[in-house]
């Protein structure tokens, strides 16, 4: 329609369109088509600051192929013991939101993924910060920081996301993640 014909648009036209619009909400959402179309690829980039090793994956949220896992789950290891262990997928998904809410295209260093019980008990003997049950030890916890955001900010969209543990250490400038029950220390 041409721009000096708008204003001639029908009432029985506007309340068609209307009423489609209206129909179109009912059948889906607005936040889930948000949802559905801000769903993409993520390409990410990780660097393992024990062992000196990257992987670098492109991630699906809310999808996690059997290879992509299998990849994460050995880079994921713990370090000191070899062992693995199957690596909660929805963390993937969080470091994901974490860095688009950031604006982030960073490298995701990490300090520590799986923990074997070994591990964990051996760490609990010489640190006060290690819980006795730790999500580490299920593959659903991760220390990391990232290297285009300072630590605080990290935080701070961790936080935001109102979803999982996140923890500070300004001392050892990292954070932890996990896909436990929000809460933050």
């Amino acid at each position: 329609m041409p721009i000096n014909d708008m204003s001639r648009m029908s009432r029985r036209r506007f309340l068609s369109g209307a009423a489609q619009a209206a129909a179109g909400l009912l059948i889906c959402s607005p936040m889930v088509c948000w949802g559905r179309a801000s769903r993409g690829r993520y390409p990410m980039t990780f660097f393992h600051t024990h062992t000196e090793e990257c992987l670098k994956i492109v991630h699906t949220p809310g999808r996690c192929p059997r290879s992509e896992r299998r990849r994460i789950n050995r880079f994921l290891r713990d370090f000191r013991t070899g062992d693995t262990h199957p690596i909660d997928p929805a963390l993937l998904d969080m470091i994901c939101r974490i860095q688009h809410a950031a604006g982030s295209r960073g490298t995701i260093e990490v300090i520590s993924g799986y923990r074997s019980p070994k591990t964990n008990k051996t760490l609990r003997k010489t640190s006060s910060g290690v819980a006795k049950k730790s999500l580490h030890m299920k593959g659903r916890a991760i220390d990391l920081r990232i290297t285009d955001i300072p630590t605080v900010k990290l935080r701070d969209a961790a936080r935001s996301l109102r979803a999982g543990g996140v923890g500070y250490y300004a001392d050892s400038d990292f954070v932890h993640l996990d896909t436990g029950a929000y809460r933050t220390w």
